[in-house]
């Protein structure tokens, strides 16, 4: 029962942080009259990419230091903060198939990176929430944020290795989530031994 809530507690969370996101857009951007000069000018907003990325992971940190870890109850906390970064995928990916519908090409790749990308920073944060406060802040949070930045920089960006680089990162941060969660599972086995 507590990966459905944290599932939920996750989507809630990417809706906070899509409206943080909206209202940090609203005070760095002038105010324009058409649609194509907005759309000109978010574009050019390449210091919004990294506060985008700074809130959601704000959001997924302080969700799980203050939510996660306390329902959870010190166990399972990994595995709970993977459901919430499951969940907070959702939103990203009810926008890509929005987008899909209006005639947008489906991309796969993007598909499985926002769920992997999303579900490692939560699982890195959960794991990191085991520890103090301080640490896991150090570690936790900018470790994730570290992580989101090169995924959507290599995202953005038209090397010709891109889908390569996206592909290895992302399996990285897979076989770290199968680690982390491996890693916690055994010490609460152990804790419940002793």
């Amino acid at each position: 029962m507590k990966q459905l809530q944290s599932f939920f507690l996750g989507i809630l969370g990417a809706i906070g942080a899509l409206i943080l996101e909206i209202i940090a857009l609203s005070f760095f951007t002038p105010i324009s009259s058409t649609s194509e000069t907005i759309s000109r000018e978010i574009s050019s907003l390449g210091y919004l990419f990294f506060i985008a990325i700074a809130i959601e992971e704000f959001l997924k940190y302080i969700l799980i230091i203050k939510v996660i870890s306390k329902i959870s109850e010190k166990k399972n906390v990994v595995l709970n903060s993977l459901f919430l970064g499951v969940g907070f995928s959702m939103l990203e990916l009810f926008s890509f198939y929005w987008n899909y519908h209006s005639g947008i090409d489906f991309d796969l790749l993007a598909v499985i990176g926002i769920i992997i990308v999303h579900a490692s920073t939560a699982v890195i944060i959960g794991f990191s929430a085991l520890k103090n406060f301080l640490p896991s802040l150090f570690f936790g949070f900018f470790a994730s944020f570290a992580i989101h930045l090169a995924y959507n920089t290599l995202g953005a960006s038209e090397h010709p290795y891109q889908k390569q680089l996206i592909v290895g990162l992302l399996g990285i941060l897979t076989i770290l989530d199968f680690f982390l969660l491996i890693k916690s599972i055994i010490t609460d086995n152990k804790e419940k031994i002793s």
